[in-house]
């Protein structure tokens, strides 16, 4: 087995046909028992069962399994893990806990319930509106919009903070996949203050794309604060820098009409 030594925000493996695991990520080695060497040791047999059913059948279309694994925290631990298999036969394996994000999300919810206990009706129910309103925003500040066949585009809006991150790379990750991106935008323009954490997440999801993909990532509208921040973070060897969409666009415009004369 091969280390992989970069900082991914989820665990990952690669694995060939017979479950030998040929390269991991450091979560995915902090979260299962790696030992064996084969998928095998780390997913349930049923689970099993159902990967080997999978892989018998599949092309090169990502796909997304509901799979019992086996932790180092606990015996068994429900994950999505998404699958998309290689030009050499091989699958590229992310793994989302489930059970550790509805926990999450429950511990948040008992939180709130606590703190409203002495409340009315009516001021729970606007806080229950207002957060929901807030993961809505998440979501909507950096919204995935496919160019073409090839380019896609994710601007972000307002502040870049880890769970504005967290809620983004989810959905990017599950888009790019679906398609075959040869360029991936990133248009900062609209960006307001960086928090630290924030930062370390989208450098995390750039290097994620750009190790699982190949893909061409380019990073658009750059304030000068921003890139002093990116700077400390060497982003050199994973992304292109532009002024502007309008710039690239119009490269990419011109680049097609060489290609069809």
């Amino acid at each position: 087995m091969q280390y992989f030594n970069q900082t991914l925000p989820l665990a990952f493996l690669k694995a060939d046909r017979n479950g030998e695991i040929l390269s991991y990520s450091t979560l995915a080695r902090d979260s299962f028992d790696l030992s064996d060497g084969n998928l095998k040791g780390i997913i349930d047999e049923e689970s099993i069962e159902k990967l080997v059913h999978y892989s018998r059948g599949t092309g090169m279309e990502p796909v997304k399994l509901e799979l019992n694994m086996k932790t180092k925290d606990a015996p068994l631990a429900l994950f999505d893990v998404h699958i998309l298999w290689d030009s050499d036969d091989c699958a590229n394996m992310i793994f989302l806990p489930k059970d550790s994000s509805n926990e999450v999300l429950m511990n948040k919810l008992l939180e709130l319930q606590g703190r409203l206990a002495s409340t009315d009706f009516e001021l729970l129910e606007k806080k229950e509106e207002l957060e929901q309103v807030l993961i809505r925003l998440n979501h909507l500040s950096g919204p995935f919009i496919p160019l073409s066949e090839s380019m896609c585009l994710i601007p972000l809006f307002g502040d870049i903070t880890a769970d504005k991150i967290n809620v983004i790379s989810e959905s990017c990750l599950k888009s790019v996949f679906a398609g075959e991106y040869g360029e991936i935008l990133f248009d900062l323009t609209a960006v307001g203050e960086v928090e630290d954490k924030g930062i370390e997440k989208f450098t995390q999801l750039i290097k994620t794309l750009n190790f699982m993909t190949g893909s061409i990532i380019k990073l658009i509208g750059i304030k000068p604060n921003l890139a002093k921040v990116l700077n400390n973070y060497k982003l050199d060897e994973w992304v292109q820098l532009d002024q502007s969409l309008k710039q690239v666009l119009s490269f990419y415009l011109d680049r097609k009409e060489q290609g069809a004369s």
